[in-house]
């Protein structure tokens, strides 16, 4: 994978970056939970995909607090981030969407295969891309469409939940968060990254995880409280 190359900046921005990953990690705890709450069964399966996210954040965040304190560039901790994101969100929108149907495996075993097999195919064609195509950095646009596609999922079925729970006044927390997604993604493209556009991505980043992580905490909290209002699931 070619190197992602960025301006050097301080200490300051490279230890804020941290904070969008601790309160990412907050939200996708509360997930974790609430799927528990939900389904034991489908827990591990929310488990494993909010470590591999925050553990893609965590890559990310270290690459660059060691660029700021004059370190080597590190490649590949930065280009880890879309693929571990796009599997962890795939199997977090899968656990919670097993747990809100009290699907797990008997009724549909056909289902977990799957949604293996559309993250395999990913990484296929981000492979092809790369290696075989040499098209380069060819294997971030299949792995950003999947990240994307299973974080707009993951968020649809939250909604669903808030809609359940009687809570709608917590979907613009969860909305709030897409949005800063999708804005991210276009502040990506610009160039020259300056100073002052990482500040902004990184202040959209943390305002986008904290409206997350409430949003999560809260409904987590409201799942443990009260039953669901019926809606066929």
């Amino acid at each position: 994978m070619p190197a992602v190359h960025m301006p050097q900046y301080g200490l300051d921005l490279a230890l804020f970056n941290f904070v969008p990953v601790l309160l990412t990690a907050l939200a996708l705890g509360c997930i974790a939970r609430l799927v528990r709450g939900l389904a034991p069964a489908s827990a591990p399966m929310a488990l494993a995909g909010a470590m591999l996210v925050v553990l893609a954040g965590l890559c990310k965040a270290t690459w660059k607090l060691i660029l700021a304190l004059g370190g080597p560039e590190l490649p590949w901790l930065a280009n880890a981030l879309f693929p571990l994101m796009a599997p962890g969100f795939t199997l977090l929108a899968l656990a919670l969407w097993q747990a809100q149907r009290r699907t797990v495996a008997p009724r549909r075993p056909w289902l977990v295969p799957l949604v293996l097999m559309l993250i395999a195919l990913a990484y296929g064609v981000a492979a092809l891309r790369n290696w075989g195509l040499a098209v380069e950095r060819g294997w971030f646009l299949p792995l950003l469409a999947l990240a994307s596609l299973a974080n707009l999922t993951l968020t649809v079925l939250l909604l669903r939940e808030t809609w359940r729970r009687r809570a709608v006044w917590l979907a613009p927390l969860f909305l709030v968060n897409l949005a800063m997604v999708f804005a991210l993604q276009r502040i990506a493209r610009i160039e020259p990254m300056t100073l002052s556009l990482h500040w902004l991505e990184q202040s959209l980043t943390a305002l986008g995880a904290g409206a997350f992580a409430l949003g999560a905490c809260l409904l987590d909290r409201r799942v443990r409280r009260g039953p669901a209002r019926a809606t066929g699931a």
